[in-house]
């Protein structure tokens, strides 16, 4: 079974990104330039304008993301 690192839900204009693996919170926390505001219980938020660019780096990189459909 393939774990993901990063689940991400498109919401509008503002997309949540979940880091879901121990490994993916110390990267963020460490490595991604996320204010406090940006935390919304376990996710931070992400314009949708660079959204995508954020999903596309981390894949670059080697995580495992995935997406949920918009509701």
């Amino acid at each position: 079974m393939n774990e993901i690192d990063f689940l991400v839900r498109p919401n509008g204009t503002i997309w949540l990104f979940e880091p879901v693996t121990e490994r993916a919170r110390e990267y963020t926390l460490t490595y991604l330039d996320i204010q406090d505001w940006q935390w919304v219980g376990p996710s931070f938020t992400v314009d949708h304008r660079i959204a995508n660019d954020l999903v596309i780096a981390l894949e670059e990189e080697g995580w495992r993301v995935t997406a949920e459909s918009s509701p």
